[in-house]
C-alpha cells in the first residue's frame, strides 16, 4: 500500500495520544469491537495509527492479559500492537495461544464492483464488497486502476509484520521476525498492492531490520527474486529505499542485488565450464536504472531528493565540488551522490575488480 514517504513513529504518536487521544478519538465507553469498526473505512495511515492506539488500550486487561476481542477485517491484537507501536500489547499477544497460532494471519482483502468499457467496447467488471461509502467513491473514479488508493488500509491483506514495517517500528519488526522465524512462519508475502516485506522494509525500516530480513532469506532459492521484486507501481527496492532520510539501506540493498547476481553467474559459469570473467552477462546488475510507474529511476529520485538546482551547481562548479570534498556535505544523500556519482571520495558502487579504473583516473 502507498504510505507517506516520511516514517511514522508509533511510539512518539502514542505519547501525543495521551494528551490528544480523547479529543481526537472519543470512545465514550464504547467496547473494543465498536471502536474497531472504524478500521473498515480508514484510508489514512495516521488516522489508522491513532485509532489503533485507542483499541490497544482497550485490549489490555487490568489483570495483565488480553480482554476478549472481536475485531473486524480479520485483525488480531498483533496487528493492533504493530500499528500502535505498543510493546506491552505485542508481548501480551505473543504470549496468548490464540494470537500465537495466528501470528502470520493476513487482514481481509477488499473487493468492490466497478464496470468500465474499453475503446473496443469490452466491459471490465471488478468485484469489490465493502461499505456503501467506499462503493460510492469507487464509482466516481475516472481511472479504475486507482481503486486501491481509496480502499481501507486494514483490508489490504497485510500481516502484523507488514504493519510493523509499514510504520517503521523497528523494535516490533525485529521481535516479530524472531517469533515468526522460530515458528517457521516467516515468509516474504505480499499484500494486495504487491508490497512485500522487503519493499516495506526498504521504505521505512532501519538497516538492522533490512539486514536481518536479508540474512533470513539469503538461504532461500527465491532470494534474488525477493531482492528484485517490484510493487504494483513498478517501484523496485531501490526506489523504496530513496524514501529514507539516509542512504545506508539503499547502499546495502544495491550491494545485495549485485553480489547475489554475481554469485549466480559464478555458479552458471562453473556449471557450463566457463571462466567466470568470460561468462556471457557476467557483470552483476541492480535495479538502479529501472523506472517506476512515473518514469523515474532511483538515481533520478536521489537527484530530486538533493535538489536539481543543487545538482546543477555541483556539475557546473568544480571549485564547489572541491569545497564539498573537504568541508563536508549538506545532507547524507548529497554525500552519497558525490561518492557514488562524482567519485570525489572512494566510489561505493560495487564494481568488479577487473573493471575498476586506477585512482589517477579520478584524482589525476
Amino acid at each position: 500500500m502507498d504510505v507517506n514517504t516520511s516514517q511514522i513513529n508509533p511510539s512518539s504518536a502514542a505519547q501525543e495520544a495521551q494528551f490528544e487521544g480523547a479529543k481526537v478519538i472519543p470512545t465514550n465507553g464504547a467496547s473494543c469491537s465498536e471502536v474497531a469498526k472504524a478500521f473498515m473505512e480508514l484510508t489514512d495511515i495516521k488516522m489508522l495509527v491513532e485509532k489503533a492506539q485507542v483499541v490497544a488500550g482497550l485490549l489490555k486487561s487490568a489483570e495483565g492479559g488480553l480482554n476478549d476481542w472481536d475485531l473486524p477485517c480479520d485483525l488480531t491484537p498483533l496487528h493492533i500492537a504493530c500499528l500502535a507501536g505498543d510493546t506491552e500489547l505485542l508481548q501480551l499477544a505473543l504470549q496468548n495461544d490464540v494470537c500465537r497460532s495466528r501470528i502470520d494471519q493476513h487482514t481481509a482483502s477488499c473487493s468492490t464492483t466497478t464496470t468500465t468499457s474499453t475503446p473496443d467496447s469490452i466491459t471490465i467488471t471488478t468485484v469489490i464488497s465493502v461499505t456503501p461509502a467506499i462503493v460510492a467513491d469507487a464509482a466516481r473514479l475516472e481511472d479504475p486502476n486507482e481503486i486501491r488508493n481509496i480502499l481501507p488500509i486494514a483490508m489490504n491483506h497485510d500481516t502484523a509484520l507488514h504493519f510493523a514495517l509499514m510504520t517503521g517500528w523497528n523494535e516490533g519488526a525485529l521481535t516479530l521476525m524472531e517469533a515468526l522465524s522460530s515458528s517457521g512462519k516467516l515468509e516474504n508475502t505480499t499484500n494486495d498492492k504487491r508490497n512485500s516485506l522487503f519493499s516495506l522494509a526498504a521504505s521505512h525500516s532501519s538497516l538492522k531490520v533490512v539486514s536481518e530480513l536479508c540474512s533470513h532469506f539469503s538461504r532461500s532459492e527465491n532470494y534474488r527474486a525477493h531482492l528484485f521484486h517490484k510493487s504494483e507501481d513498478q517501484k523496485t527496492l531501490l526506489h523504496c529505499a530513496v524514501e529514507q532520510d539516509d542512504h545506508e539501506v539503499f547502499r546495502y540493498l544495491q550491494r545485495e542485488q549485485m553480489e547475489t547476481t554475481d554469485n549466480i553467474n559464478r555458479d552458471l559459469a562453473r556449471k557450463h565450464g566457463y571462466r567466470h570473467l568470460d561468462f556471457p552477462g557476467s557483470l552483476p546488475i541492480s535495479t538502479r536504472d529501472d523506472k517506476d510507474r512515473n518514469g523515474n529511476t532511483p538515481k533520478e529520485l536521489i537527484e530530486l531528493k538533493i535538489g536539481l538546482d543543487n545538482i546543477q551547481k555541483l556539475r557546473d562548479n568544480p571549485r564547489l565540488l572541491e569545497q564539498k570534498r573537504y568541508n563536508g556535505c549538506d545532507s547524507l544523500w548529497e554525500k552519497y551522490y558525490l561518492q557514488d556519482i562524482a567519485f570525489l571520495i572512494d566510489p561505493v558502487s560495487w564494481i568488479p575488480p577487473w573493471k575498476k579504473p586506477p585512482l589517477s583516473y579520478f584524482f589525476g
